[in-house]
């Protein structure tokens, strides 16, 4: 159905309701008969049918995915709801005979208009727990990371006189949360709500690469405080046969480095910090010279930095291996198996019938073949999620993970300054195999076993 058939359908379907005397609650705004209304100027609400729903979510998901800009600049949420009420406001009481493509036009150039008048720059403030002393500045592309000693003083003269207002509750919170370090990131041209999902998105993607120079027993936790978080104390209190227990400890990130370890990490793994800089830009701004092969890398170091945070093993290891899967491209099991084999002898220089690992007995392509298994036994339910656990399968891949994403970013940087490359995953992997013999970085080792 077009877009004009589309319009008729939602326009047929407006309609108005009295609303009872008294006082409105929401109860009585949800018996009502619309998917989206408005009070007019005569105290009646105007609206849009529920059974126009289909017609008005297919409209506005044509306007929302033929548009780069919106897609990237706002939520299809906030567009069904201005598209709404674009609709009820300018087509109440017109007869359906009358539309036509001047009026969807109309529809989308309103559209248009009031994204514009939203989209803006949004210099956005996200509170991280890294490592609870301090060290100096750094960014991850065109995300900075402060420590809250220095953020205050370098960020006051930006926001102006109403900074200690601004900031009293969020310096509260992240005193209680022990939470040291700011991160702040700029998003272009966007809506407030849309930029501050791509803003902390953009977020776990640098912590992740973080993750990849700091290893992981000091940053298995680091996060935002504005995602899933542990508690910084753990405080334990039992009672068995007539006698209490207590116990704790402390859980918070990065609290064995010492003064000066952290900068010395980031340092030592500048490298892949500085490859992982372009990737973390192209996730914002929506471009970039290769953006398959971007994307790929950005929603793996999103599964990784989940897998690490997850406490269970059992959901650990479906996150890590769906990193695997979303970096590799999978379209199949066997596209998986073939691609991570490429993968495997790309960047480890381990072919199919070599051990895994020195210390295995498990070949590459016994590896690559299993991989999944834990998982689909996990997501199918023939292993419980509670009665299960996966310690050996974690580990493995973890190390797996850790170093194909650093081993891919880090040829991804020297792939993209390189003229006439294509966007393929199968191309990149050649031209990194036919380019070194060896790994590019020394990683945790080889994949260990599964």
């Amino acid at each position: 159905m077009d877009e004009i058939d589309l319009l008729r359908n939602i326009v047929s379907r407006l309609d108005s309701a009295q609303l009872a005397p008294g006082v409105v609650t929401s109860t009585h705004l949800n018996e009502l008969p619309f998917l989206k209304a408005k009070l007019s100027v005569s105290g009646e609400m105007i609206g849009i049918r529920k059974e126009a729903g289909e017609f008005a979510y297919d409209l506005a998901d044509k306007i929302f995915a033929d548009s780069s800009f919106y897609r990237r600049g706002t939520t299809f949420d906030a567009l069904f709801n201005e598209l709404s009420d674009i609709i009820i406001e300018s087509f109440w009481g017109q007869s359906i005979d009358r539309i036509d493509a001047s009026d969807v036009a109309f529809v989308e150039a309103r559209t248009e208009d009031w994204f514009r008048a939203h989209a803006t720059t949004h210099r956005l403030y996200v509170p991280c727990i890294l490592s609870p002393r301090p060290a100096p500045s750094f960014n991850v592309g065109p995300i900075s990371f402060r420590h809250i000693d220095d953020f205050a003083a370098q960020e006051c003269p930006v926001v102006g006189e109403f900074f200690d207002t601004a900031f009293k509750r969020v310096f509260e919170t992240m005193a209680q949360r022990s939470a040291a370090w700011m991160a702040t990131v700029e998003v272009h041209f966007s809506t407030k709500e849309r930029a501050w999902e791509l803003g902390e998105l953009a977020v776990d993607i640098a912590l992740a690469g973080i993750q990849l120079v700091v290893p992981i027993s000091y940053s298995q936790n680091m996060a935002r405080t504005t995602a899933r978080t542990i508690p910084r104390l753990r405080e334990m209190v039992s009672f068995s046969d007539g006698v209490v227990s207590t116990g704790g400890s402390n859980q918070q990130p990065g609290l064995a480095m010492g003064q000066g370890l952290f900068e010395a990490y980031l340092t030592q793994g500048n490298g892949v910090i500085k490859a992982v800089g372009p990737r973390v830009s192209t996730f914002l701004s929506g471009s970039g010279p290769l953006p398959t092969l971007e994307q790929a890398w950005a929603d793996a170091a999103y599964w990784f930095h989940e897998g690490l945070a997850e406490p269970l093993d059992t959901i650990a290891v479906p996150k890590l291996e769906t990193a695997i899967e979303v970096l590799l491209r999978a379209e199949s099991s066997t596209g998986s198996e073939r691609r991570l084999l490429h993968a495997i002898r790309t960047f480890y220089g381990l072919k199919s019938d070599q051990f895994i690992n020195p210390q295995s007995h498990i070949t590459v392509k016994q590896f690559a073949k299993g991989f999944v298994r834990d998982r689909s036994r996990i997501l199918h339910g023939t292993r419980s999620t509670l009665a299960s656990h996966l310690r050996d399968s974690r580990p493995s891949l973890t190390v797996l993970v850790h170093g194909l994403l650093a081993n891919y970013v880090l040829e991804l940087d020297h792939y993209a300054s390189t003229p006439g490359v294509s966007d393929r995953l199968d191309d990149f992997l050649t031209w990194v195999e036919n380019r070194r013999e060896v790994p590019v970085i020394a990683t945790s080792g080889a994949p260990a076993q599964s």
